[in-house]
C-alpha cells in the first residue's frame, strides 16, 4: 500500500471512531429536562422551571405540570431526580463563571513558554521567552483547529524554531518532540499516582491496573533507552547505521541523551508541566460548576483525576483532539454527577475555552511574528548584510 493511501486509510479510520463515539455519547441528551416519577409511570417532559414545594415544569404543549416532591424519584440525599436538557443547561449555565474559566486557563501558555525555551537551552539553542510564547501560541492553535490531527502544531513549531539557529537544527526538532514528551510522561504520572490513591470500587479504581502498566512500560522504555549497557546488547548498531539519515537520528539520540544529563532543568520542566495541567484542570471544574455538574468541596479531587484521565484520552493516537472519545470518557466518569445533556454541554464548554484561549494564536500565525527576523527578510528578498546581522 502506498504511503498516501495508508494516511488516507489512516484518517478515515480515526474518523469512524470519532463517529462512532459521538453516535454512543449523544444516546440519553434530551433537548427537555426529564423528571421520572415514583410510581414508575413514564418521566415527565419538559422544561423545570421553578422548584419550590412542588416542582413545576413547562410542557411543550405550553401547559403546566406540578410535580410534589414526594411524587418524584429521589436522589442519595433525598431531593428529586432531574435530568436537564440541552435547553435548561444552557439557560442556567452560570455565565461569569464560564469568563473565570477562561480567565484561568488563559495563563497555562506561559510556564509552557518558559518549559519550551529551557527545553531548548539545554541544548545550546538560545531563543528568548518572547520567541518561545509566540511559537507556543500559534503551536496550540493549529494543534486545536488542525481538522485531521492534533500535531500540526508541533510540525509548525519544529521547522520555525530550527530558523532561529544554524548549528542545531536538529536538536531544535528534537526539543519540539522532548518537550511533547515531558508533557505526555507527566500526565500519565500524575494520573497513575490518582487512580493509585482513589479508593477502591470507584470509577478511577478500574483505570488503575492500565495506567499503572502504561507508566511502567514507560519507565522501562526509558531505562533501556539511557542505559549504555543496554543499548549495546539491545540495539543493532551494524543495522541502524543502515537507516537512512542515520546522522540525523544520531543527532536526535544525542539531543536526547543531553537532556537527560541535565536533571535538574528536567525537574524544573517536570514542575512547570504540573502547575499548567493543574491550571487547566482547575478551569475544567470551574466549567463543570457553571455546567450545573455536582462538582464543590467535597469532590474536586474526583474531578480533577476524571479530567486528567479525560486529557490522556485526547492525547491517545484516535480522533483529533479526542473528538468523541474525551467526551465518551467523561460520560462515564461524571455519570453520577449530571445529566447526559449536562456532561455534553460541559465537554463542549470546555472546547469553546480552550478554542477561546488558543485564538491569539491566530494572530501570531496570520501575521507571521513567529519567525525571527533574519528569516522574515530573507523570504521578503532583502540581501543581508552580515555584519549588520550580527
Amino acid at each position: 500500500m502506498r504511503p498516501q493511501a495508508r494516511k488516507q486509510l489512516f484518517n478515515l479510520v480515526r474518523i469512524l471512531i470519532c463517529v462512532a463515539a459521538l453516535a454512543f455519547v449523544i444516546r440519553g441528551v434530551t433537548w427537555y429536562d426529564r423528571v421520572p416519577l415514583r410510581d414508575g409511570s413514564p418521566p415527565i417532559v419538559g422544561v423545570v422551571s421553578e422548584i419550590s414545594e412542588t416542582i413545576r415544569v413547562d410542557l411543550p404543549d405550553g401547559g403546566v405540570r406540578e410535580i410534589a416532591h414526594e411524587n418524584a424519584v429521589p436522589d442519595a440525599t433525598g431531593e428529586p431526580v432531574i435530568a436537564y436538557g440541552l435547553k435548561s443547561t444552557w439557560r442556567n449555565a452560570h455565565k461569569l463563571l464560564l469568563l473565570l474559566a477562561v480567565l484561568i486557563h488563559f495563563p497555562v501558555v506561559l510556564p509552557q513558554a518558559w518549559r519550551f525555551r529551557l527545553l531548548l537551552g539545554a541544548q545550546g539553542i538560545a531563543v528568548g521567552y518572547w520567541e518561545c510564547l509566540k511559537l507556543s501560541l500559534a503551536g496550540n492553535f493549529l494543534n486545536f483547529a488542525a481538522p485531521l490531527g492534533s500535531n500540526a502544531g508541533d510540525v509548525f513549531k519544529a521547522y520555525f524554531v530550527s530558523l532561529h539557529t544554524e548549528e542545531h537544527k536538529t536538536e531544535a526538532v528534537a526539543t519540539v518532540i522532548l518537550d511533547r514528551i515531558i508533557g505526555l510522561g507527566s500526565l500519565l504520572f500524575v494520573v497513575a499516582i490518582i487512580t493509585t490513591l482513589s479508593p477502591s470500587g470507584g470509577p478511577l479504581a478500574e483505570l488503575r491496573p492500565y495506567m499503572l502498566t502504561m507508566l511502567a512500560i514507560g519507565i522501562v522504555c526509558a531505562v533501556a533507552y539511557l542505559s549504555p549497557v543496554l543499548r549495546r546488547h539491545i540495539v543493532p548498531m551494524s543495522w541502524v547505521r543502515r537507516l537512512p539519515m542515520f546522522e540525523q537520528l544520531r543527532r536526535l539520540d544525542r539531543a536526547a541523551h543531553v537532556l537527560a544529563g541535565r536533571k535538574g532543568l528536567v525537574v524544573v520542566a517536570i514542575l512547570l508541566t504540573v502547575f499548567l495541567q493543574a491550571l487547566a484542570m482547575a478551569a475544567y471544574c470551574t466549567v463543570a460548576l457553571a455546567i450545573g455538574l455536582d462538582v464543590g468541596r467535597h469532590n474536586w479531587a474526583e474531578c480533577f483525576a476524571y479530567f486528567y484521565t479525560g486529557t490522556v484520552v485526547q492525547a491517545l493516537p484516535g480522533p483529533p483532539q479526542g473528538l468523541g472519545t474525551v467526551e465518551l470518557a467523561y460520560r462515564y466518569f461524571f455519570s453520577t454527577l449530571g445529566s447526559p445533556s449536562q456532561i455534553v454541554c460541559m465537554a463542549l464548554a470546555i472546547r469553546v475555552v480552550v478554542l477561546i484561549c488558543a485564538l491569539p494564536g491566530l494572530l501570531v500565525t496570520i501575521t507571521g511574528s513567529y519567525r525571527p527576523a533574519e528569516a522574515s527578510l530573507i523570504e521578503e528578498g532583502v540581501v543581508l548584510d552580515p555584519e549588520r546581522v550580527a
